[in-house]
């Protein structure tokens, strides 16, 4: 990014400071880094290539006392119920989400609110030189999402009491592993079966990658695994590195959690019930896993948890593309990120505790990576009618390029028996769907973050 560039802004519908610095530093991830590599590749260059980054910004990645958070299910939920908690507490909280649904200001949130652009832009600006020579060294550029954990880390080294970390691949080789403080703690949250490319096959070597986030010496918190194999994983890997790994039943708070159209509630032992800022009963598991990881900061750093900022903190959560209810050509709609057969099973076990015995409109488009026939396993009990769909995507930490022909993904609708049509445009597909009958039962538009971006401007909150 020259001096000349860094000043050069695209005309925008909004030419407000903040946009044209939003733009410029999108422009800059998106265009100016070259082709991504992506979040740890597996055969760890990506590791080598962040250290070699983040030591040139002065390792601020080991600033600020960290929570860091890996898993195959609810890590986004995780980061946002344990950044509620803690600023409930009376801390400032930097969180670090990954990938962003409809801005990319979501991946860098203070206390709650996302960082200004301006101060995103500015942070890049003093970014820039050391990548710039990280490529003149022969490292080769660094990766979109490696240069947004170096604005993180340099974003909350000065303005924060605790980070709290989502890694973005894996655990074991992911960029945000470098971080090496001695206290920071690492949750687990539940494992499955994704990203096999680069992972694993089976759930307990998934987990094995996971569970390399564990600190030497230190401390976590993982969700307890209904499958023995993945815990004995992480047990094993928390020998190893001799890291006390406290495991965490989250099924229990997930089947006496309730949902209604009022919301989640989780009841504990002891807290009773609480009302949670993000909805369905696989919530209730991942915030009792974020209570159980702050309080164990709080012993380990001598606070207290005090049971009205605990409902604050957990009543205050939120995060974009997880269940959002809204509104679409004036009929109900959900908007839900979920992308593999453990997230969509736990959006449709949602849905059902919502309208039990109904069956839905789905929206459905994938990345060219997903496993498309064990979703529509578990969408065609509940689905009333699939509109398979399409988008294109060339920015991010996951450039999507384009999705998985809407063809192929009904063809999988239909031969599970659901009815199935291709509308290519994601608007339409959504207009599509829309028009089925029973207008009370709401579209659900699911498979990708990429696609949700791209209804987005034809939703509005409900």
């Amino acid at each position: 990014m020259s001096p000349k560039a860094a000043g050069e802004v695209a005309p925008s519908v909004d030419a407000s400071p903040s946009a044209a610095a939003l733009d410029r530093v999108r422009r800059y991830l998106d265009e100016e880094l070259g082709p991504s590599l992506g979040p740890g590749p597996p055969n760890g260059t990506g590791l080598a290539r962040a250290r070699t980054l983040f030591a040139k910004l002065g390792n601020p990645q080991d600033a600020v006392r960290t929570v860091h958070v890996a898993g195959t299910a609810g890590k986004g939920s995780v980061v946002a119920f344990v950044a509620g908690l803690l600023a409930a507490h009376g801390f400032s909280v930097g969180a670090h989400t990954s990938p962003h649904v409809y801005s990319l200001q979501e991946r860098f949130t203070i206390d709650g609110l996302p960082v200004d652009a301006e101060v995103l832009l500015d942070e890049l600006l003093r970014i820039v030189p050391a990548v710039e020579a990280m490529e003149r060294g022969g490292h080769g550029p660094p990766s979109f999402f490696e240069v947004t954990n170096g604005l993180a880390f340099r974003l909350f080294a000065d303005r924060a009491d605790y980070s709290v970390i989502e890694t973005g691949l894996g655990g074991l080789l992911d960029s945000t592993n470098t971080i090496s403080r001695t206290d920071k703690l690492a949750v687990i949250t539940p494992i499955g079966v994704d990203h096999v490319e680069v992972l694993g096959r089976t759930p307990a070597e998934i987990a094995t990658q996971k569970a390399g986030i564990l600190p030497p010496g230190g401390g976590a918190v993982a969700a307890r695994s209904p499958d023995p194999a993945v815990d004995a994983a992480i047990r094993a890997e928390g020998d190893r590195r001799r890291c006390t790994v406290e495991f965490v039943d989250v099924e229990t708070p997930r089947r006496t959690a309730t949902t209604n159209e009022c919301g989640t509630t989780l009841r504990l032992p002891g807290r009773g019930e609480m009302r949670l800022g993000m909805v369905g009963s696989h919530q209730a598991g991942n915030a009792s896993l974020a209570l159980r990881a702050v309080g164990a900061l709080a012993t380990r750093d001598g606070w207290e948890l005090d049971p009205k900022a605990v409902r604050e903190g957990l009543r205050g959560a939120r995060l974009p593309g997880r269940f959002e209810r809204r509104l679409a050509a004036d009929r109900p709609a959900v908007l839900d990120g979920a992308h593999n057969p453990m997230k969509l099973a736990a959006l449709v076990a949602t849905l059902q505790e919502l309208r039990p015995g109904a069956r839905f409109p789905w929206v459905l488009a994938f990345k060219q990576d997903k496993d498309i026939d064990g979703a529509l396993r578990v969408v065609a009990p509940v689905a009333s009618v699939v509109v398979a769909t399409e988008f294109r995507s060339a920015g991010g930490d996951h450039p999507a390029g384009t999705s998985v022909p809407a063809g192929r993904v009904a063809s999988a609708a239909a031969g599970r028996g659901v009815p199935a049509t291709v509308e290519r445009d994601p608007l339409t597909a959504l207009s599509r769907a829309a028009e089925e009958p029973d207008a009370t039962v709401p579209v659900v538009v699911s498979g990708s973050f990429h696609l949700l971006a791209a209804v987005d401007g034809a939703t509005v909150p409900q």
